[in-house]
């Protein structure tokens, strides 16, 4: 059973002894927009900060809350 279902919410996973300065991208947040059937595994994810896709390990993403409505 996959962990991510299409319209989660996530945030990318640190890196731990990325170079030049450590991984920039740790922390970004986005919405799942494809889980990968093959490879199995690899989430497509659309980020909030840049609006870009980008293709994740599942192993490297974390679930998250979605926003509450704030009026």
């Amino acid at each position: 059973m996959p962990i991510f279902k299409v319209g989660n919410r996530v945030k990318v996973l640190d890196k731990p002894n990325w170079p030049d300065g450590g991984y920039k991208i740790v922390n970004w947040e986005g919405t799942i927009i494809q889980v990968v059937e093959d490879p199995a595994g690899y989430i497509m994810m659309k980020a909030d900060k840049t609006g870009y896709n980008m293709l994740f390990h599942e192993k490297e993403l974390e679930k998250i809350q979605p926003a509450a409505n704030v009026v």
